[in-house]
């Protein structure tokens, strides 16, 4: 588990949600609940000022991370919805909007 998300670079928490969603796949639903969880901490250490220099910016890599990211929050959403947490997937769906 994710415990202090603020610590991580921005594309070290974009690679570490990816792999907790990549393994939460593979996954029984309990597990992957958990690893939804640790992705979604993960994404919630990127600041509010990460996020709008990362969306502002011109450079080909910062784009790229930004679509990443709302990437992510897409994944999340749609695997938690299909593990019954339908709750959580509009969030994300609505989080992955920011980043684009």
């Amino acid at each position: 588990m994710v415990s202090s998300p603020g610590s991580l670079s921005v594309q070290h928490a974009v690679d570490l949600a990816s792999l907790c969603l990549e393994n939460a796949r593979k996954k029984d639903a309990e597990l992957a609940l958990e690893l939804c969880d640790d992705a979604a901490v993960a994404l919630s250490g990127i600041r509010s000022s990460q996020r709008k220099a990362l969306v502002s910016s011109k450079k080909d890599e910062d784009q790229t991370l930004s679509k990443r990211i709302a990437a992510s929050y897409i994944n999340l959403g749609t695997l938690q919805g299909s593990l019954g947490r339908s709750d959580k997937t509009h969030a994300n769906f609505k989080k992955a909007v920011q980043w684009e």
